[in-house]
């Protein structure tokens, strides 16, 4: 038998144990806010932000350092997991190897669970008609075209750039009352009565609905500029080596932004310059050259910028 003194220590160290069983969990695997390079108490516009900087420094399109796809794929998965309320409080609590176990149960949950599916969430497959009308808008896309030499075309190029777009306000989720009209971004449904046990729901546009259930408050104290506010962010445009007319080079998710709306893609368009001598179909360069009637007759060779042109009188100029 214990002593109650050697049972309360035999306690005591039971407890330390257990303690640091736990803490070597939740420090285990990769650290989502330091990946991202924010502090544990960020707010999701924080974590968007933070996400948006770092997706574009390792995007495989731009950054072609070895090890940047797998850095990409990691930053995606961490700002997924922290912009999903209850797995970024089950990483919190448990860590990496928390979150995996919560979604290799949700995994192996079959249909019945209420857990979150990307294919879902995105094209409003299985989740019933309601799921389908709510799957989520997106802002305008942007296209701007960026003219591009013929030679620098041919060889590549790199472009820095700064673009101004409109951000959400820093604290816009404060300037949302609830509302149960609100059916979705700047949709309303009013109720009116059209005879007596009869009433009939006639959906209207209403700017004030920023979400279902949820409607912006005029002239919030938060956000004294309204709904949105000027970002100015720097970007590298890698224009590769071959790229052709009408090609474009996409950055997502970084048009404008607006509350109930995903932003859209930032497209620029290359637009090939004329040029004084020649002119590019696909893979090939053509010239046109002036000659005389003696050489278009008889055999002949001339000394073009790209070395010794063959001319032929059964041949084509």
């Amino acid at each position: 038998m214990f002593s109650t003194s050697a049972k309360s220590v035999w306690m005591l160290w039971s407890a330390i144990f257990q303690l640091c069983v736990l803490l070597s969990v939740v420090n285990a695997g990769e650290d989502y806010y330091k990946l991202l390079g924010i502090s544990k108490k960020a707010t999701n516009k924080e974590i968007k932000k933070a996400y948006r900087q770092k997706s574009l420094e390792f995007h495989p399109d731009k950054n072609k350092a070895e090890g940047a796809s797998d850095k990409f794929a990691e930053i995606n998965h961490a700002y997924e997991s922290l912009m999903n309320e209850e797995k970024r409080s089950i990483y919190d609590r448990s860590g990496e190897e928390g979150l995996k176990q919560h979604e290799a149960r949700e995994a192996g949950g079959g249909g019945g669970g209420g857990g979150f599916d990307p294919f879902s969430e995105f094209f409003g497959f299985g989740g019933g008609g309601r799921q389908r009308r709510e799957q989520e808008q997106t802002t305008p896309n942007v296209d701007i075209p960026l003219e591009l030499t013929l030679e620098q075309m041919y060889s590549g190029a790199i472009f820095e750039v700064t673009y101004i777009r409109q951000v959400l306000c820093l604290k816009w989720e404060m300037c949302m009352k609830t509302n149960q009209a609100c059916q979705g971004p700047g949709i309303s449904v009013k109720r009116q009565q059209i005879a007596p046990g009869f009433v009939q729901q006639v959906q209207v546009r209403d700017e004030k609905c920023v979400a279902r259930g949820k409607m912006w408050l005029s002239n919030c104290s938060e956000c004294k500029n309204g709904q949105t506010e000027a970002e100015k962010i720097e970007l590298t445009i890698d224009a590769f080596k071959g790229i052709r007319d009408g090609e474009a080079i996409t950055f997502e998710d970084v048009a404008d932004e607006k509350p109930g709306y995903k932003a859209g893609d930032l497209n620029f368009v290359m637009v090939e310059k004329d040029h004084p001598e020649y002119h590019r179909e696909g893979d090939h360069l053509y010239k046109t050259m002036t000659i005389p009637l003696v050489d278009a007759l008889v055999s002949s060779n001339k000394l073009s910028a790209g070395g010794v042109c063959s001319l032929s009188s059964m041949g084509k100029i």
